[in-house]
């Protein structure tokens, strides 16, 4: 290259680095230009679509409280193309859109604009979306479900793939869906209550832990794409002073990015919570015996065994001791006991929490309760309602789960002073200060003992009751000073969040009370009674989070001989359908 050239070059040099440095500069001040909103140091904002601004207000809550003086400020699109702060529509603006109601896609679509032109910091909106608009997510991914559910309890346990879709799109649609009457209904995971029954879709309950895994089917991902300086602002953005004034507030950004990945985030975004299953007698002596003789160990649970192993706490009355000591009260007539090798039985179906506040667990009197009590001991499950004494039958268990804590306390109509069965013996069934026995249904012991509960770290309390009278659909008191309805809902009222009802040897209708779930009776679960009605029993599978109960179901079953299977087909239906007709009287209490 000649000299001339050279110096040519020299001279066109600044001149093209002028232009590249404009061309850069524009864009960056265009850029720049485009901030209408005034960047607050610890404050990030959010651009939200509708389907997520729930979730979103969950994460910004958490986060500003595990971090002190920062916040999240969300802006979300209205359904004319208008945008608000906060859901606020009085500070609503222009944001661009079309009139008319928008789609997922066109609000998406819609914030990205935003995103891209310096309005807000993030996007929270599908991730499909934001990856179909060209932004890379930017942390984790979370699953967003929707849950179809009805009036608690129903009939309507179960849809399909296809049914679940049809139903979805009617109820966006604004129509009613195939069953009015039932109450259907659209949930999000932070909605559940458990005054709503949630339906299998294609076999499939839906759970945090089923969303998790991918099992539950109507979920998608929600991520969170962040906007990046362009222009001269990309390049310089990385030094100290130049990037602290392009953007004031980055340290809040990546702050509030870093937080997105925690547990912290997670656990405000799904919540934590546990299952618990309750069922009712269970009765492992007479024919029950003697099929455990010839079947084996096993044989009581083996049907339903994995079902309950899989909750993560697992209770039932137990309805006869278990031992080889004492003698039959006399006058009982009726006298109930298995060996002491059946507490295999119960630690093969997973049990966690027993009550033993019934009116049998003393049949053979005070040896054979003890013995009973050793053995629930020595195989780590909590027993409750019953003790070697007052102080100790009244001491709430608290059994923890999931860093859940549950307080289980019982109480039994069918001890009481002037109870007993023989004038010539009068051992009643009530635990004094040196006398084993049972707590009697006192509320004033109720009060206390919910009360003590919490005081021991009881994040919830489920209270067990063994009333009633027999064979009978409608809860009637044994005693008439009881009114067992009256009774159950003040329970709730001091505080407890379960009542789990047992004895009649039927099912019994279901109720929701200002939150907390009432069974009058689970029915049986493993006996030898031969009634049709004594034949049926159910799981009553709990949800449980540190809020409260956030949902339950209720699976029915049959006992064949003693031992409980799965009820399928008509016959479940029209168990459900029973139990919803004997329950609907209580909904007008909820």
């Amino acid at each position: 290259m000649g000299t001339s050239s050279r110096r040519g070059a020299r001279r066109l040099f600044p001149i093209v680095l002028l232009i590249v440095i404009l061309v850069i500069g524009f864009g960056s001040v265009r850029y720049l230009s485009a901030f209408k909103v005034d960047r607050e140091p610890k404050v990030v904002i959010v651009g939200v679509t509708r389907g997520a601004a729930s979730d979103l207000d969950r994460l910004a809550q958490a986060f500003s409280a595990g971090a002190p003086g920062y916040a999240v400020k969300t802006l979300a699109s209205g359904a004319g193309g208008e945008i608000a702060w906060d859901g606020d529509p009085d500070q609503a603006g222009d944001g661009g859109g079309e009139a008319g109601v928008l789609d997922a896609r066109e609000e998406a679509r819609m914030l990205a604009t935003l995103l891209k032109s310096g309005w807000i910091d993030c996007l929270f909106a599908e991730a499909d979306f934001l990856r179909e608009l060209g932004l890379p997510l930017a942390g984790p991914v979370f699953r967003q479900a929707t849950l179809i559910s009805v009036l608690f309890p129903s009939a309507h346990q179960s849809v399909t793939l296809d049914e679940a879709s049809s139903i979805v799109t009617a109820l966006t649609a604004g129509n009613p869906g195939p069953w009015p009457q039932s109450g259907l209904a659209l949930l999000g995971l932070a909605d559940r209550s458990p005054d709503r029954q949630l339906l299998e879709v294609a076999g499939v309950y839906p759970t945090t832990a089923t969303v998790l895994d991918g099992r539950y089917p109507l979920t998608k991902d929600i991520g969170l794409a962040v906007r990046s300086p362009r222009g001269l602002a990309g390049l310089v953005g990385g030094l100290p002073l130049l990037g602290s004034w392009l953007q004031p507030n980055r340290e809040a950004v990546d702050l509030f990015l870093e937080w997105m990945g925690s547990e912290e985030a997670r656990a405000a975004f799904y919540g934590s919570e546990i299952t618990l299953a309750a069922v009712g007698d269970v009765m492992l002596a007479r024919k029950t015996q003697r099929e455990i003789d010839q079947y084996g160990l096993d044989y009581p649970f083996k049907n339903v065994a994995e079902r309950l192993s899989s909750a993560d706490i697992t209770f039932c009355n137990l309805e006869a001791p278990l031992g080889d000591t004492g003698r039959p009260i006399p006058g009982k007539v009726i006298w109930l006991r298995g060996r002491p090798e059946f507490i295999e039985c119960l630690k093969l179906a997973g049990f966690d929490v027993i009550s033993v506040c019934n009116n049998h667990i003393l049949d053979y009197d005070s040896p054979c309760m003890l013995q009973t009590l050793d053995l629930l001991d020595e195989a780590g499950i909590a027993y409750v309602g019953g003790g070697r004494n007052i102080e100790d039958a009244r001491t709430p268990r608290i059994v923890e789960a999931g860093g859940l804590k549950l307080g289980f306390i019982g109480y039994t109509e069918f001890a009481d002073s002037w109870l007993f069965w023989d004038y010539s013996y009068r051992r009643t069934f009530l635990a004094n200060e040196d006398v084993p026995g049972c707590n009697p249904l006192d509320m004033t012991l109720v009060a206390a003992d919910i009360a003590r509960a919490k005081e021991m770290g009881a994040d919830l309390v489920v209270v067990s009751y063994h009333w009633g009278w027999e064979d009978i659909l409608y809860p009637a008191a044994f005693n008439p000073k009881n009114d067992l309805e009256a009774i159950a809902r003040r329970t709730i009222d001091l505080g407890a969040s379960v009542v789990l009802g047992h004895h009649p040897h039927i099912v019994q209708g279901f109720e929701v009370y200002r939150g907390g779930v009432i069974a009058y009776s689970l029915g049986n679960f493993v006996n030898d009674q031969a009634k049709p009605h004594q034949k049926e029993g159910t799981i009553l599978e709990l949800q449980i989070g540190p809020s409260g109960v956030l949902s339950a179901r209720i699976t029915p079953v049959w006992i064949e001989s003693t031992a409980p299977r799965f009820m399928t087909g008509d016959e479940k239906k029209a168990m459900m359908e029973k139990i919803e007709r004997i329950s609907v009287g209580f909904r007008s209490r909820q």
